[in-house]
């Protein structure tokens, strides 16, 4: 999949399905550590927090580790990249229905459906195409990677901060609206969107093939704590893509999905910290945002601010 593809989608379609097992009780009651930096300087009264997230909300993923949960009780604003309500949340869905009057089988031809049908028979027996037969093409290609692990219904991390923060009585909001996320996936052409499909299909297929998944992979990192991982997975994950003759689409959505994305919500993280510069801040986003080059930490750090890894 796209470098960081899932790491960036804040949302998927809602679907009500058949939960999967629990967790094994071998797995961490959360991550080892929390993928969480300071944020100081620049007559901050406070220190501020990046807390990396993972838009999935099982085992230890779904819980915050004590050091960012303190983090978060400490802080008097907490920002996640889209909202989190119930409201907003249910009106996302919308944007992944096609309104050019198609149904996604006849837009990918019977070949592909025919794969995409596959894929879904082998995340559960259950699922059907016909589902998904409203659906624009990029969406049914977004939604492959994480489909099994979002069976289970659980809130995702983004969802438990969120909710944490209301009862909590916080001021809570947005870095981005749907359409920041979305609209990128709305811009390209069907012929991209095939594309992308057919090459999410080709790699689930082959990691299924050598009994792995790629979902499981980013987890076992992100459970890690360690950026450096987090950032090796991403990694490897994106050239599978662009090592092939699709390399000038993945490095297209790579452009607008990351560092496009990175430079504006770091320009809104700013703005926020200058406006209340005595209040604490938590901005909890996909945590691909915060590894790698030029992300949110090391356009904060050219801003002026010192941003340093919280490890506890």
């Amino acid at each position: 999949m796209i470098r960081r593809t899932i790491a960036t989608l804040s949302v998927l379609p809602f679907i009500a399905l058949p939960a999967f097992a629990e967790p094994a009780e071998a797995e961490p009651k959360h991550p080892v550590q929390p993928l969480l930096w300071k944020v100081e300087g620049m007559d901050l009264d406070k220190p501020s927090w990046l807390f990396g997230t993972i838009h999935l909300g099982d085992g230890p993923v779904g819980t915050l580790h004590p050091a960012a949960r303190k983090a978060l009780e400490a802080s008097d604003a907490v920002y996640t990249e889209v909202s989190m309500d119930p409201a907003t949340q249910l009106g996302l869905a919308r944007h992944f229905i096609r309104a050019d009057g198609k149904k996604l089988s006849e837009s990918i031809g019977e070949e592909l459906h025919d794969q995409f049908a596959r894929e879904l028979k082998a995340v559960n027996p259950a699922l059907v195409p016909e589902v998904f037969e409203s659906f624009k093409t990029w969406a049914a290609a977004v939604t492959v990677p994480l489909l099994e692990a979002q069976l289970s219904g659980a809130t995702p991390l983004d969802g438990i901060v969120w909710n944490e923060a209301k009862k909590a009585g916080k001021t809570t909001g947005a870095l981005e609206k749907a359409a920041d996320q979305f609209g990128i996936f709305d811009g390209l052409t069907e012929e991209e969107q095939i594309i992308l499909l057919s090459e999410s299909l080709r790699l689930q297929r082959e990691a299924r093939a050598d009994g792995e998944n790629p979902v499981d992979k980013l987890v076992e990192a992100y459970v890690s704590g360690d950026p450096k991982r987090v950032e090796a997975e991403v990694e490897r994950q994106f050239l599978e893509m662009i090592k092939g003759e699709h390399k000038a689409l993945g490095e297209k959505l790579l452009k607008q999905l990351l560092d496009d994305r990175d430079t504006k919500m770091a320009g809104t993280m700013a703005a926020r910290l200058e406006a209340e510069p005595g209040k604490s801040h938590f901005f909890a986003v996909g945590a691909a945002h915060y590894v790698g080059k030029d992300n949110i930490g090391e356009q904060l750090r050219k801003k002026g601010y010192t941003v340093t890894f919280a490890n506890p």
